[in-house]
């Protein structure tokens, strides 16, 4: 009954600790080596086996093909692969990898053939990312794209579980929320001190003001629901 909320760009036991225990539904370690918050397979994989049982853990790759996605994700051990490239999601998914497929507001990629394919049969979480590849924008302007987004991802034949990703922080999370209903929500740069390490201020609050808000406005719908929020 509650907004599930993944903290990603981890990179040490000591903030993803944090973030379980102040009740972060996901975990999430960025494999792409190019990334300034790439952690190292080892460390992903040590992190992994130490998260408290019912947190859930996600590998987060950009367009690396499936054999090597596949591969590294069974190395760490991580329950959810997301992927940027929809033909390594639709491969991950044959395979039975749980996929969390996450589509750029930049550009048009959800007008993609690949992309509405295999939307058109998918019926859990999308989530929708507006800081890969896009240009800086204001909180507003950011909002605006999502919700024209999320309009043409839930039109796609089945129900998604919309999570909103890209320039959420503190002090935008709840106009957010109360905009636009989303499933879930995903914070990396909004809640660190440095890229790939956290600031444990902001952390809190951000899982506060989201729970804050699931307490006073979002109770009505669940976050495992395959409906989105009215």
């Amino acid at each position: 009954m509650a907004t599930w909320i993944k903290i990603c760009g981890l990179t040490n036991l000591e903030d993803a600790a944090l973030a379980a225990r102040l009740g972060a539904d996901a975990l999430g370690f960025v494999l792409h080596r190019e990334s300034g918050r790439f952690c190292e397979q080892s460390t992903a994989r040590a992190i992994i086996r130490d998260v408290p049982r019912g947190v859930t853990t996600v590998g987060v790759w950009l367009a690396e093909p499936a054999e090597v996605v596949s591969e590294t994700a069974r190395f760490i051990g991580c329950d959810l692969v997301q992927t940027y490239d929809p033909i390594t999601a639709r491969a991950l998914h044959v395979q039975g990898f749980n996929v969390l497929p996450a589509i750029p507001v930049a550009g048009e990629a959800i007008g993609r053939e690949d992309w509405r394919r295999f939307l058109w049969s998918w019926g859990g979480r999308v989530l929708v990312d507006r800081s890969r590849a896009a240009p800086k924008q204001s909180t507003p302007g950011f909002l605006a794209k999502v919700d024209a987004w999320h309009d043409r991802v839930t039109t796609l034949g089945k129900t998604q579980q919309i999570v909103l990703a890209g320039g959420l922080n503190p002090e935008n999370i709840r106009a957010a929320l109360d905009t636009y209903r989303p499933n879930g929500a995903d914070v990396a740069s909004g809640v660190e001190s440095a890229p790939g390490r956290k600031d444990a201020e902001k952390l809190v609050r951000f899982v506060e003001e989201v729970r804050r808000w699931d307490a006073t406005v979002g109770s009505d719908v669940s976050a495992g629901s395959l409906s989105p929020r009215p």
